[in-house]
């Protein structure tokens, strides 16, 4: 069987797009009240949106985005701990 190349772009980018929704939006659910409330994505959520991107190889180049900076910048160590490490 032949892969349709269209359907298969269509799926990539329809799933893209529901991630990206899900990181804008969060997910909305119903409270205990019956009340709508809108939640942030939970830590599985988060997980699948990074897998997503490691398993399509995407990545950053260093400095080239300011979200990503910042969010390095945050962070409680700052990559020196691998300096003197082999490359793999």
């Amino acid at each position: 069987m032949k892969t349709d190349s269209k359907a298969l772009a269509s799926l990539f980018d329809a799933f893209a797009g529901e991630l990206q929704k899900l990181i804008t939006d969060g997910k909305t659910v119903m409270d205990k009240e019956g009340e709508i409330v809108r939640l942030s994505p939970d830590a599985a959520s988060l997980n699948v949106i990074r897998q997503f991107l490691k398993d399509t190889n995407t990545t950053v180049a260093p400095n080239t985005n300011k979200v990503v900076n910042d969010i390095a910048s945050s962070l409680p160590f700052d990559g020196s701990e691998h300096d003197d490490q082999p490359r793999h």
